[in-house]
């Protein structure tokens, strides 16, 4: 009776345009058997005679490139965050990640990602929200229809040809293998995307992430300066961007540091650009994301701001302003600070114009302070206080170096209670602090940044004592 079926089927009129639906749906659903149905046909084709093999091909291909075209066509109209399952965080990662490949490989990438049911959905919704020209994004979704048509066809066709007048376990067997290798290159692909190319960390014990950029500089300003790093032992990645890098702590899913360097010679004034999203090298889980964020007051703050690193020339420093938008460089902030055109958004401003204007060279390095007793809120505790240390060089490279640390205060602004994340009505204090004072309350070792204080010619009591409240930047002390 099931050859039967299976005969009549095969021998139906109809059995090519529902071929032609399923595939063309597997496209956006990935839970349709496209593969399944091209491979089972096939598997008919050769063991009865019906449908014609060549048609199972040109069908499947011109369903697959029709449907990933579609894809295309959504992701350039409609974008990545429209519709509430693309901000899902393992959809943003994967969106990041297509991004990634997309940059770097774009033949390999759309040739291989047609063979994995989701990785060709955001692969091709990537290119067409990243306005991939249709010249370059068509020719490659052809060539990679066509060859996933192929194989798919292949495998049914093999089965069939080994088992002769035995459509029903021609059919299954060729399914079952068809699913088995298509688990094992999704597989062999994952396993090499995580352990593609790190490269060797200079702090013993941390990780560091194949990189999107040289990272930090420590020798930018003409004398040895190392990233802070976490003075205890805590679980921490290293992520280098372009001129800047960020030690992320993994278990609580926030910087504990930042490093950017700011060549003010070159700095490029760009109009903003850029989408907030996951870094692929990092798990989305390991990331302070969207859902944080959203129906509440809070902003998704920059540490290292983007404007810092975009200098060089035009394409660079696009490049590295767009990299500051990753969730690795994002912290919970009131928007009554991070939108605010006072103190703490323009220290870095405030340095560069006191040591020369466009000329000075700075290294800036900002995170929140990571506290355990910070208020939980949606499985993150919001840090209450933030830390920047800038630093430069007093007469150009090489010479001694200066530096002056700040402390910033959202306590009264931070409300978890009721899901509000922000209280309606409050402030924000900002502070000029000693150095080691920040090290101490942030657990950070900042090295030769004690040294180089402008405020270090007395050490203070006591933790706090000798703090400065700022309330106008001519209250900023940078020099001994």
């Amino acid at each position: 009776m099931i050859d039967d079926a299976l005969r009549g089927l095969a021998d139906s009129p109809a059995v090519l345009p529902l071929l032609f639906a399923l595939v063309l749906g597997d496209a956006f659903l990935v839970i349709l058997p496209g593969e399944a149905a091209v491979t089972a046909l096939a598997a008919l084709a050769v063991s009865q005679g019906a449908p014609s093999l060549a048609g199972v091909v040109l069908v499947a291909a011109s369903a697959a490139l029709c449907g990933d075209v579609l894809c295309y066509t959504v992701g350039r109209r409609v974008g990545l965050d429209r519709w509430t399952w693309m901000r899902r965080p393992r959809v943003t990662a994967a969106f990041a990640w297509a991004r990634d490949r997309l940059d770097r490989r774009t033949a390999s990438v759309l040739f291989t990602a047609r063979f994995i049911p989701f990785a060709r959905l955001a692969v091709n919704l990537t290119a067409g929200a990243g306005r991939m020209p249709v010249r370059r994004h068509l020719p490659f979704a052809a060539g990679a229809a066509l060859v996933w048509a192929l194989y798919q066809a292949f495998v049914g066709a093999l089965v069939g040809q080994l088992l002769p007048g035995a459509p029903v376990p021609a059919v299954v067997v060729s399914v079952v293998v068809a699913l088995a290798l298509g688990a094992l290159l999704d597989a062999v692909l994952t396993r090499l995307a995580r352990t593609r190319g790190a490269v060797r960390s200079p702090w013993k014990g941390v990780p560091m992430t194949e990189t999107y950029g040289p990272g930090y500089d420590p020798g930018f300003l003409g004398s040895p300066l190392p990233l802070p790093m976490p003075a205890a032992d805590v679980p921490v990645e290293v992520l280098p961007y372009l001129h800047f890098s960020v030690v992320l702590q993994t278990a609580r899913r926030l910087a504990c540091a930042t490093g950017v360097n700011i060549d003010g010679a070159s700095l490029e004034d760009l109009p903003r650009t850029g989408d907030w999203e996951y870094d692929p090298r990092v798990d989305a889980d390991a990331q302070c994301g969207p859902e944080v964020y959203a129906r509440n007051d809070l902003d998704r703050g920059h540490l290292v701001r983007r404007r810092d690193p975009g200098w060089g020339d035009e394409s660079t420093a696009r490049e590295a302003t767009e990299q500051t938008f990753f969730f690795t460089n994002a912290a919970p902030q009131a928007s009554g600070f991070n939108q605010s055109p006072d103190l703490w958004l323009g220290l870095e401003d405030h340095v560069l114009a006191y040591a020369g204007a466009n000329r000075l060279r700075v290294s800036v390095f900002t995170a929140p302070m990571l506290e355990d007793d910070d208020p939980l809120y949606r499985g993150v505790r919001l840090p209450r206080r933030f830390w920047k240390i800038a630093a430069w060089a007093t007469d150009g490279p090489g010479s001694p170096l200066a530096a002056a640390g700040f402390v910033l205060d959202q306590s009264r602004l931070i409300d978890t209670g009721e899901e509000r994340a922000v209280a309606p009505l409050a402030g924000f204090r900002t502070f000029q602090a000693p150095i080691t004072d920040i090290a101490a309350e942030a657990g950070i070792d900042v090295g030769l940044l004690a040294e180089a204080d402008v405020l270090a010619l007395v050490p203070a009591s006591r933790p706090g004592a000798s703090w400065r409240e700022l309330d106008d930047p001519a209250d900023i002390r940078l020099s001994r």
